[in-house]
């Protein structure tokens, strides 16, 4: 061995080549539920990488020093998204480098030749990722060594994969080596694809006790326990375990935040403020922008799913989204290899959204998420308009034609075609862009025996009806009157070929079903226009549109309709009730 002075110049040399100061660690984020799992595992210690999958990290490197610092050499970093421009993947492996430099008692024969041959390589330059690796390997041959990462999450992409290489390397040229890694469930996909069968995941779920253990952790090293009552103790213990589930990132942002205030008082207030979501916007952004620091074609998935998932008019299924999210506006052909899988979805949300399992549904991760992306609209700025847009251009795309033409079709490869039938509509009527009027026009073009036309009339009137008399009469008119877009109806009634008093195959009117959904300014348009019959009946149950309006409580269209002469307010339907009885 070569020792003495030769161990000084060789850590002297690589403090100065790896420019990275090893953070501090211990202490920076507590969670029960690590050190429990280091005690009941002992994969790290028989060969296997281990992946231990948290919803925070944990004090998993104070654990593994604990009881294994003796047998192997352990170094470990703690990744930090606030520091992510100095926490690249060769300062993460540098400074781990440098700590296992630090570990030996003597430096061997091969590391002194090592750095020799290094050093007339590098000249005077920082070491590159590859000559890092080669270190580990050399110096891993003589001890064995356990790396943990702790927080692997915060290490953004492409940086996390880069990393993940690395350490793969490392563990296949340095069989002495473990790895042991914590992060939340959102990168199992990147660790499973880069590290392969060589990692066991170990999924840890928090429970009650978990929340309960660490919010007494916390409250017990309050920073200022004069500003604690007994109240407030207690009332933090039961509000943040009610309002934040089982969710312990959000429970620690509580936490922190309540005990930097100085006062009860100001506590109090924090507590209050905090638990009903309206002051949890710091931790959202923070997330957003961290998946935003990943570029932008991931942050405009991650906010066109939380779009969806927030306005849509009821949840989606997973096939139902990620068909959406695959839509490319105002394209006439729907592309099947442009829709990502719910692994990359979920990966690229980064624990914002979770799949409901029994329902099969996308959903935010905590109520306060909703509330705080409802509230600052910068978020969703037209998000109806592309809602529409994405429905209307799906609805006209050559795949979903093709269905209109089979009388029997198979939707099984059409999973959004559900919604978007039934509900682009909505949307268009809450806000209506030029595109998606557009793209509207462009649907009623074909609108007669069109499957979404089926599809429609199905939800709102008889479903056996439809199925079994399959008519061919539903136009443009009558589906825009229906959902009561003006601007829609207005080019539509102003088009040849419209006959404004027909009845599509269930028996209605244009202006009986704007008069039936209380669609005021569809009502008035309809009514302006020369030849219009506004008392005809439908042809099911003889009701006209004020016997409609009357009915579902739409007082201003009853006074439109009573307005005019040709309206009779006894008129009976087919069971002799009158409109104004």
């Amino acid at each position: 061995m070569v020792v003495g002075r030769v161990n000084l110049i060789v850590r002297h040399y690589f403090a100065t080549v790896i420019p990275v100061s090893v953070r501090p660690i211990s202490g920076k984020r507590e969670d029960p539920r690590g050190e429990k799992e280091i005690r009941k595992n002992r994969r790290i210690r028989e060969g296997e990488a281990m992946l231990t999958v948290c919803n925070t990290s944990s004090l998993v490197i104070d654990k593994l020093c604990d009881q294994i610092g003796g047998e192997r050499i352990v170094v470990c970093f703690y990744v930090d998204f606030a520091a992510r421009e100095e926490q690249s993947p060769i300062n993460i492996l540098g400074s781990l480098l440098k700590q296992l430099i630090h570990g030996l008692d003597n430096i061997l024969r091969e590391v002194f030749n090592a750095f020799q041959a290094q050093k007339r390589a590098i000249g005077g330059r920082a070491l590159r990722l590859a000559e890092v690796v080669e270190l580990f390997r050399i110096i891993t041959l003589s001890r064995r060594t356990i790396i943990c990462i702790d927080g692997l999450d915060e290490c953004v992409l492409p940086g996390r994969l880069e990393l993940l290489g690395s350490l793969r390397d490392i563990l296949q040229k340095s069989p002495g080596t473990r790895l042991f890694l914590t992060g939340r469930p959102y990168i199992w996909s990147d660790v499973k694809r880069v590290l392969g069968e060589t990692v066991a995941v170990k999924a840890i779920t928090t429970c009650k006790v978990d929340i309960i253990r660490y919010l007494l952790t916390r409250l017990d090293n309050d920073p200022t326990p004069d500003e604690m009552d007994t109240r407030l103790k207690s009332a933090i213990m039961v509000r943040i375990i009610r309002n934040t589930s089982k969710i312990l990132r959000l429970v620690s942002l509580l936490i922190e935040a309540i005990l930097r205030e100085t006062t009860i008082h100001s506590r109090r207030q924090r507590l209050d403020a905090m638990t009903d979501g309206s002051d949890l916007g710091v931790a959202y952004d923070t997330t957003l922008e961290r998946i935003k620091s990943e570029g932008e074609e991931r942050f405009k998935l991650v906010m066109t799913t939380l779009m969806w998932i927030c306005h849509s008019e009821r949840p989606l299924h997973m096939d139902e989204l990620r068909h959406a999210l695959a839509i490319e506006i105002g394209d006439s052909e729907f592309k099947v290899n442009n829709v990502c899988s719910i692994g990359t979805l979920l990966s690229c949300c980064q624990g914002l959204v979770i799949v409901d399992r029994k329902s099969s549904t996308l959903q935010l991760v905590h109520f306060t998420l909703h509330k705080y992306l409802c509230t600052h609209l910068r978020h969703f700025v037209g998000a109806h308009s592309a809602m529409a847009e994405t429905c209307l251009t799906y609805l006209n795309s050559q795949q979903v034609k093709n269905l209109s033409a089979n009388p029997s079709p198979n939707l099984q490869d059409t999973p959004f075609l559900n919604y978007a039938s039934r509900h682009w509509g909505t949307h268009a009527k809450i806000e209506l862009s030029d595109s998606a009027k557009t793209l509207a026009l462009q649907l009623f073009n074909q609108y007669d025996g069109h499957i979404s036309a089926r599809l429609l009339l199905q939800q709102i009137w008889n479903r056996n009806y439809v199925e079994h008399n399959p008519g061919s009469v539903f136009t443009g008119l009558h589906c825009a009157s229906f959902f009561g877009i003006a601007e829609v109806v207005d080019a539509l009634i102003g088009t040849e070929g419209y006959d404004i008093n027909q009845r599509d195959w269930v028996g209605v009117t244009p202006l009986i079903w704007a008069a039936m959904y209380g669609h005021q300014d569809v009502v008035e348009l309809l009514l302006e226009r020369e030849g219009i019959i506004a008392d005809i009946p439908d042809r099911g149950s003889g009701r006209t549109a004020l016997s409609w309006a009357a009915g579902n409580g739409h007082e201003g269209t009853m006074r439109l309709l009573l307005m005019r002469e040709d309206v009779n307010p006894d008129k009976p339907d087919n069971r002799s009730q009158t409109p104004i009885r």
